[in-house]
């Protein structure tokens, strides 16, 4: 039987491979998470006013009510419920 032996420090060239892989995954999740908490801020924004509008204009009442409902639900749960998640 062949008896292979590793190249002497590849035990150390794993572990900095290891650690580069962690630090640019941890850089990735990041990035995506800012990301999409400035996705849903413009969106339950746009929701809010897009509702306002019709509300008060009496463009459409029931559909602006629903809009508002939403955009004010969707701000409290990007705004607080996910921060809290990521806490835990």
């Amino acid at each position: 039987m062949l008896d292979i032996q590793p190249p002497p420090g590849a035990d150390n060239l794993i572990q900095q491979l290891a650690q580069q892989f962690s630090s640019t995954v941890s850089t990735l999740l990041v990035t995506v998470d800012s990301t999409v908490m400035d996705l849903t801020r413009i969106a339950y924004v746009s929701l809010l006013m897009v509702g306002l509008l019709l509300y008060y204009t009496h463009v459409e009442r029931r559909l602006g009510k629903d809009l508002i409902k939403g955009g004010l639900a969707l701000a409290i749960i990007s705004e607080f419920v996910f921060p809290w998640l990521v806490k835990l």
